[in-house]
Formats: structure tokens, C-alpha cells, sequence
């Protein structure tokens, strides 16, 4: 379990800052399976194609996978679907990116000893529709696009974070699940980093 990776950083460090996309909306083979079952004559292969069309469209509409956008990362393998499938399988993409409840208690427990922040290029009410399922703390810091200094990789944003949140950088870890986007930005600024990869469910320590 993801959980039990995090815990191993919880004693060390004072603040833990989460990237959301990919490390704690980790449900990369949900995602697959609902594909699969909305184009069973697909290998798996294809089936892998349209999943990086579909990230790369909830990316591109901040969050929100609109039906357009489905249907376009669709286009781009040769498939195409009405209105309704599209809006339907948007849904269902979306859906499985909000953060499952038992993440949440967690973070909601560790910020009771710890300073835990989420830290993601999503607006704010986009983090607050992806843990919806489970009420988020007041304790823990969302520094969402808004809040931001600059797009990401932006080491300004780490430090804006630990501005905020007083901490010193040997007393930090981040999580996130892209080399250059999350992990280098903290790297530079000597921050602990650790990659979590969605492939496999499991951190690769750095």
C-alpha cells in the first residue's frame, strides 16, 4: 500500500508536500479497466494509447475532462463516439481522478502531527471536487494554481510553500510522479524528493 511509502518519510521530515495528479489519485489500472469495458474489441495496446490521450486531455482542460476534449484525445486514434458516449466516458475518466477516501484520512491524520501540503496546478475548486469523497483537514495547505507564483516546474513555488509554511528545506520531502515537473524543480532547490510511479504503485526512492 502507497500509504505505508509515505509513512517511512512521516518521522523525518516536518513538511510533506504531495503533487495530486498521479501520486495520490493513483488509480491508473481503474482507469485502464473502464476503457477496456468502453471499447472491449481493443487490444490492449490501443487500449494504452487512448489512456495517455485521456491524461493528456484532463490535463490540457485543468481537471476537467470535458466531453470535447475526450473525444479529440479519442480522434487522435482513429476512434470516434457521439455526444452522449463522450460525455459519459468524461465523466467516468473524471471521476476516477478525485482522491479515495482512505487517502484522505490519512493526510487528514498525518496533518494532525505534520505540515502537509498539496501542491498541484489545478484550481482550487478542482482539488475541492477531487476530495470530495472525504472532507480535507483545514490543517493542510492546497497550493493550488491560484495561489501560485508560476506554472509549474517552478522552484519559486517550493519556496513559496515553505515560506508559508516555515519550514526549513532539510525538513521537507515532496512527492511527486514526473521527473521534470516535480522532482527536479526540488532537487535544485536541495529539497528530499521521492517519485512515485503510477505504473507500478510503489516510491522510488531518490
Amino acid at each position: 500500500m502507497i500509504i505505508d511509502d509515505f509513512m517511512q518519510y512521516a518521522s523525518h521530515y516536518d513538511l510533506l508536500i504531495f503533487d495530486i495528479n498521479g501520486v495520490l489519485d493513483n488509480n491508473h489500472d481503474a482507469k485502464v479497466k473502464a476503457l477496456s469495458e468502453a471499447f472491449p474489441k481493443l487490444s490492449d495496446l490501443q487500449i494504452s494509447k487512448i489512456n495517455v490521450g485521456m491524461e493528456r486531455a484532463y490535463e490540457k482542460s485543468k481537471g476537467s475532462s470535458t466531453a470535447s476534449h475526450i473525444a479529440a484525445a479519442l480522434a487522435d486514434n482513429n476512434i470516434t463516439i457521439n455526444q452522449d458516449k463522450a460525455e459519459e466516458l468524461a465523466n467516468t475518466y473524471f471521476d476516477l481522478n478525485r482522491i479515495k477516501p482512505e487517502i484522505i484520512k490519512f493526510l487528514n491524520k498525518l496533518s494532525e502531527t505534520k505540515k502537509v501540503c498539496l501542491y498541484t496546478s489545478l484550481s482550487k475548486a478542482k482539488v475541492d471536487y477531487i476530495t470530495s469523497k472525504h472532507q480535507l483537514s483545514p490543517n493542510i495547505l492546497v497550493f493550488a494554481r491560484e495561489e501560485q507564483v508560476e506554472s509549474k516546474p517552478s522552484i519559486s513555488n517550493l519556496e513559496e510553500i515553505l515560506r508559508i509554511t516555515n519550514t526549513p528545506i532539510d525538513r521537507t520531502v515532496l512527492f511527486g510522479d514526473n521527473v521534470a515537473v516535480d522532482i527536479m524543480p526540488a532537487h535544485l532547490l536541495g529539497i528530499k524528493a521521492v517519485l512515485v510511479s503510477n505504473y507500478v504503485d510503489a516510491v522510488i526512492k531518490l
